[in-house]
């Protein structure tokens, strides 16, 4: 089912075994599909069980329903082939040979797919987001990825229309965005959080920060389990309610930061099983394989924890935890997703080098930065750190800005812009992130408080696209520059930032003339220009 058009949503759903929502169907039972393209690249992608098929409208717990998701970069005929095999924790094993056949394994076929038919910010006509070796991501299409979206609130799942869910928020406020064959479930739940994500889409953000599971955390009603102590059971109804929105996300241009723990919950899998924390159990593993087979064919950035090295009660995430992590989903994933860590707290950054300390970091391939977002130099500096470490290293980060702490509800606008925003842009961030303190991360129902930030945000990522500024081929330059910070290409694009104003002395290569605008990083809108139209490069201006 589906579209059946390239970077769109593409779903396999089989008749196999009849079984129910039990620790053994998630465990002993592992479904994959390999799908082979026009060209010969093949795709393994990890499949789940569905119950009766539309469990999001009967909320069945069983049914002989088995389902996978493929995002195709291809037009043409597509082949699959299934492996449907059994075993005791068989589901945790990247072993492909491993365990009994069973019901359908060895079942082919094929399907054609024809050139996407979408356009503008809907990812259906962009692809998959991807990691391609260097500090920016691009899609499918070739389009590159400047990222703003919010933090907050980042208990956006605790929904009050989602089954098995003790609800904080209803986005009755946010209802009224809702419009007209946008989707719901069962009879018209969901026109809170579906009109939630058309507010931010109508703001141009194009990323959401989620945390999925928050036990014990700040939330503490996040999980996609049906209830707080079955870790080993998925709630099927419950995450196909939210891969409907989801859905709609995807086609809203809206990429998931995909968080999946807090560092209260840091090793939380392997104190219910009961095994040593610096031990990676089979119960995380299944949470990762599961999240990945329902939601994998979405634009995500897997987040391997909130402020992982943040020592609370003891329980952090060490930077060899985070590396095996990161080298699991990457496994299981047959993208080449972004996969991040996230320090903690804000004026903590121990964990990068840490990272670069270890051998073979190449899973880990994206930052997601907390920091003091009153802070400029920190924040300007941090960033440029941390992407000097992976180079060093012998790689490149995708570095993001994604978390400005601060514990004021709705920080002053214009100390963001001046101390977050444009210092973590101009020092090589491709994206940042607004986040609500003072407890407004966690409760805030009401999205539209966070406009003036999402428009300067937007206002950012308008500067760069609206005027084909290729911010994918530039990086910090401030040793050209005598005050503020710099950005360049060393080649033919500057852009200065002086928080403070004043003058500067710019250092520019060759013998070349140059045009001189000026950007109003408050209201955004055309380049201007100023006094000086034009400079030449053997010139002190």
């Amino acid at each position: 089912t589906g579209d059946l058009n390239q970077y769109h949503k593409t779903t396999l759903t089989f008749d196999a075994l009849s079984l129910s929502e039990v620790p053994a169907t998630y465990l002993n039972y592992r479904m994959n599909v390999t799908f082979t393209a026009p060209s010969s690249a093949t795709y393994t992608v990890p499949a789940y069980f569905a119950a009766d098929g539309n469990a999001s409208e009967t909320s069945a717990t069983s049914g002989n329903k088995w389902r996978c998701h493929f995002n195709p970069d291809e037009t043409g005929i597509w082949s699959y082939s299934v492996s449907f095999r059994t075993g005791t924790n068989i589901a945790v094993s990247l072993n492909p040979t491993d365990g009994t056949p069973t019901s359908i394994d060895g079942d082919t076929g094929t399907f054609d797919i024809e050139a996407t038919n979408k356009t503008g910010v809907d990812f259906r006509a962009k692809g998959k987001l991807q990691y391609i070796g260097k500090s920016t991501a691009q899609f499918d299409n070739g389009d590159y990825y400047f990222e703003m979206g919010s933090d907050s609130p980042e208990t956006f799942l605790e929904y009050a229309d989602f089954d098995a869910t003790t609800p904080r928020h209803d986005y009755s406020e946010m209802a009224s965005n809702y419009l007209s064959g946008d989707p719901t479930w069962k009879g018209g739940k969901g026109t809170g959080i579906i009109g939630a994500v058309n507010y931010l889409a109508s703001q141009e953000a194009n990323i959401q920060y989620i945390i999925f599971n928050n036990i014990t955390g700040d939330g503490d009603r996040t999980y996609p389990f049906p209830n707080k102590t079955d870790y080993t059971t998925y709630d099927v109804s419950k995450l196909d309610q939210w891969q409907i929105v989801f859905d709609h996300m995807y086609n809203k241009g809206i990429a998931l930061e995909m968080v999946l723990g807090e560092t209260e919950n840091s090793n939380w899998f392997e104190d219910q099983e009961g095994i040593n924390r610096s031990n990676f159990s089979n119960s995380r593993k299944l949470y990762y394989r599961e999240l990945i087979a329902r939601f994998g064919y979405l634009n995500i950035v897997y987040n391997t924890g909130e402020e992982a090295n943040w020592n609370t009660n003891g329980d952090q995430f060490t930077a060899a935890q985070i590396e095996e992590i990161a080298v699991y989903i990457q496994a299981l994933s047959p993208y080449s997703d972004l996969i991040s860590a996230h320090n903690g707290s804000a004026s903590n950054f121990s964990i990068y080098p840490e990272l670069t300390a270890l051998s073979g970091t190449s899973a880990l391939t994206a930052i997601s930065i907390q920091g003091n977002y009153n802070d400029l130099k920190l924040t300007h500096d941090q960033v440029i750190n941390i992407k000097n470490l992976a180079i060093a290293d012998g790689t490149e980060w995708v570095v993001r800005f994604t978390e400005p702490y601060t514990s004021v509800l709705n920080p002053n606008i214009e100390t963001w812009t001046e101390k977050s925003l444009w210092p973590s842009i101009t020092a090589g961030s491709v994206g940042i992130h607004h986040i609500d303190g003072a407890g407004g991360d966690v409760s805030n129902d009401n999205l539209a408080q966070y406009q003036p930030y999402l428009e300067r945000m937007k206002y950012a990522k308008n500067f760069f696209e609206d005027n084909n500024i290729p911010f994918w081929n530039m990086s910090n330059d401030d040793a050209s520059i005598s005050k503020g910070y710099l950005l360049s290409d060393n080649l033919e694009n500057y852009i200065a930032f002086l928080a403070d104003g004043g003058t500067a002395t710019l250092d520019l290569p060759g013998s070349n003339t140059y045009s001189v605008k000026w950007f109003d990083p408050r209201n955004g809108g055309d380049l201007k220009d100023g006094s000086v139209t034009t400079i030449n490069s053997d010139t002190n201006v």
